[in-house]
């Protein structure tokens, strides 16, 4: 049985993911994460933010790159991983006590919002003398790997929901029939 503190957060980006090459090739992403609680004054039943607390979240690898390649500041986002405490002393002679995540999963926050998946092409692993490792086209290393053409799709998508979410509180607002609201309802399967 593994032994070690593991946690889940939800907060939202607080500054772009920075990647750099880490340790004989290895690239790691930094990011910062930020978490506010919400709470309930009793005497007023008042919602409001408590104090924010700021998280430093490593990816490595591969998740690093979809990470750098999907998040941006002030994205929602969950993250979940193991946490280590560190202290330091900086210039002024302040110690400060600091947590660091080094991330398993990340990924947007769908409460807070719609996302759109798009998967990675994996490129098989070429073998000597594999004849299908020799089709695989060589693709640069650059390439750009967010589908416009998906992106715009799902745009329009969202755009028809939205237009149809509106079209419901019109008819029921203006309703002459029942014939309106029953065609504005969701049929049942």
């Amino acid at each position: 049985m593994s032994q070690g503190g593991y946690l889940t957060l939800v907060g939202f980006v607080a500054q772009d993911p920075r990647q750099r090459e880490a340790r004989a090739g290895v690239w790691v992403t930094n990011l910062r994460v930020g978490t506010t609680p919400r709470i309930q004054d009793r005497v007023t039943n008042q919602w409001r933010d408590g104090e924010t607390s700021f998280y430093d979240v490593a990816c490595w690898r591969r998740l690093g790159d979809h990470v750098r390649a999907s998040l941006h500041k002030g994205d929602p986002v969950m993250v979940k991983g193991r946490c280590r405490s560190r202290s330091y002393t900086d210039k002024n002679g302040m110690r400060h006590n600091v947590i660091d995540v080094i991330a398993d999963t990340v990924g947007h926050d769908l409460n807070r919002g719609v996302a759109n998946y798009l998967r990675p092409d994996r490129r098989p692993v070429a073998t000597e003398g594999d004849p299908a490792a020799e089709q695989v086209p060589d693709l640069p290393e650059d390439r750009d790997i967010i589908d416009d053409e998906a992106l715009d799709e799902f745009g329009q998508a969202l755009d028809s929901l939205a237009e149809a979410d509106l079209a419901v509180p019109a008819l029921e607002e203006g309703e002459t029939s029942d014939a309106a609201a029953a065609s504005a309802s969701p049929t049942p399967f």
